[in-house]
């Protein structure tokens, strides 16, 4: 096992897993917990767990406080929309941060498919329900939903026509999303 505030790279053994669990900033692999990241050691003897610590992490400090990020969708899967955290608050962030939303995390019901609630290019208002990388995320609450979407035909602006339907300015194609509750009340 590595001592306190060792210097490593991605890949060094930290220790092995009957000695500690893997923590933030590193990963198990056959029975070894390495480092994930470049960074110091630091290992966490109440919890038994091996961490390493980089400082190289602005963007997971101000997330850890964040009340909301903002979320532009790239890619949506069967179960998972995937993209890039762009903004934390109402600040820009300089390293986008790769995360997702869970199928289970849109609404408080059963979603047959998700594109009826995100597709590409959305931009989502989320909160943040982990720390690590790709960073889950929510829009289960009513102030979370889409704040910006683009025609999936056209690429056109959407406009608001009703509490969840949007229509493309250009083509008039009416769209489906997960609106936050302010949008719905017009403001």
């Amino acid at each position: 096992m590595r001592g306190q505030s060792e210097f490593v790279f991605p890949g060094d053994e930290i220790g092995i897993i009957e000695e500690l669990l893997s923590g933030e900033g590193t990963y198990e692999e056959d029975g070894v917990v390495r480092a994930a990241v470049v960074g110091t050691t630091f290992v966490d003897m109440i919890y038994r767990k091996g961490n390493v610590i980089t400082n190289r992490r602005p963007g997971f400090t101000a997330l850890k406080k964040a009340k909301f990020v903002y979320f532009q969708v790239e890619q949506v899967k069967e179960d998972s929309a995937v993209g890039t955290i762009i903004g934390i608050e109402d600040r820009p962030v300089s390293s986008h941060l790769s995360a997702y939303i869970h199928i289970s995390q849109i609404v408080n019901r059963r979603v047959e498919r998700i594109t009826d609630y995100l597709k590409p290019g959305d931009v989502v208002k989320a909160k943040p329900l982990g720390f690590t990388l790709p960073v889950p995320l929510t829009i289960k609450q009513p102030d979370l939903g889409v704040v910006l979407a683009k025609c999936s035909i056209c690429g056109g602006d959407m406009v608001q026509i009703d509490e969840e339907h949007l229509r493309c300015t250009v083509c008039k194609n009416v769209e489906t999303r997960k609106l936050p509750e302010a949008r719905r009340r017009g403001s």
